[in-house]
């Protein structure tokens, strides 16, 4: 095998099949997909099964409820010489009878290799968009201070050896951003990445997506991820600068997505920006490196201006519901 397509799936009859499709199982046996059920209450089990019943390399499993659950079970599974995931939502692109980039699998002596994306019909390039593609520590950074286009476990291929040896797992205590600190932790022991103009992964964002819901638990949650994150990266200082605008970037999320979709939203930016990890970021990065127009509401809490820190994300609220 020459590559494992892992997908978590919960509740998802509606798009199941066509995320299976589009991996190119049916016509190219070097291919395996193994999608996990982690408690689904519709029919994914029963049209899954009857795939794999008549598909060997389609193979159905079950895991504990939770995508990180679900994902570990498809990594202890995968025989593949590479493994890549897709969420049961999204689908591939440029896979189903197209030779081309397999041979890019076969070829390729690299640890990772990472591809463009769509988000709907809004193309990511992050081909174009990385500098020093060739310096492991520069692009982890630059994924570090840009984390929504770049720390997302899909649109990208593992060493399946690698993850297996090296025993990288999701963390299932995190509900969110575990994809990012995979990938992080993926990357501080591979030893080269390469990145290959071309579009292989549909991101699909509806309004039913999970980032576009109030979840109250929101917060709480990324600050979980954050510190964990933090944890991971204390013996690397040469990613301290990157590590606390990713931090910040994270934050801008929780005001966006939760704080200021509530009530009382000044008077809890006040308080997520009081705490130690926060100040720490606020106190050492430069005023330079938050004068840009995504972190500029920090600006404004590293000197305690939080009325007009919230005045920016009251708008970005406003915009958001406009897209």
């Amino acid at each position: 095998m020459l590559l494992s397509v892992i997908i978590p799936a919960y509740n998802c009859e509606k798009t199941i099949m066509q995320a299976i499709k589009s991996t190119g199982v049916y016509s190219n046996n070097q291919i395996e997909v193994i999608v996990v059920n982690n408690g689904s209450q519709d029919r994914t089990e029963e049209l899954v099964k009857k795939k794999a019943r008549g598909q060997k390399n389609i193979i159905y499993a079950e895991s504990e409820k939770g995508v990180s659950n679900a994902r570990n079970k498809g990594i202890e599974i995968a025989t593949a010489r590479w493994i890549t995931f897709l969420d049961a939502d999204d689908y591939l692109i440029n896979f189903e009878n197209n030779n081309n980039l397999l041979k890019e699998l076969v070829k390729c002596s690299e640890d990772l290799i990472i591809f463009n994306y769509f988000v709907n019909s809004s193309k990511i390039n992050l081909y174009s968009m990385t500098n020093n593609q060739n310096d492991k520590i520069k692009v982890i950074r630059q994924m570090l201070e840009n984390p929504t286009k770049y720390l997302t476990v899909w649109g990208k291929f593992y060493r399946t050896d690698l993850v297996k040896n090296e025993n990288i797992k999701f963390d299932n205590k995190l509900l969110y951003s575990e994809d990012s600190e995979f990938l992080l932790n993926y990357l501080l022991i591979c030893n080269r990445l390469v990145f290959i103009n071309y579009y292989v992964y549909k991101y699909v964002l509806s309004e039913n997506s999970t980032v576009r819901k109030y979840n109250p638990q929101l917060a709480q949650e990324y600050e979980k991820a954050i510190c964990k994150i933090k944890e991971d990266l204390i013996e690397y200082p040469e990613f301290e600068s990157s590590l606390y605008i990713f931090i910040l970037m994270q934050v801008n999320l929780i005001m966006v997505h939760n704080v200021f979709l509530s009530k009382n939203a000044l008077a809890k930016l006040k308080k997520i920006c009081n705490k130690d990890y926060i100040q720490e970021a606020l106190s050492k990065i430069s005023l330079k490196s938050i004068l840009t127009l995504r972190l500029l509401p920090f600006v404004f809490c590293k000197y305690h201006c939080y009325i007009c820190a919230g005045i920016i994300y009251k708008l970005r609220v406003i915009q958001n519901h406009y897209k």
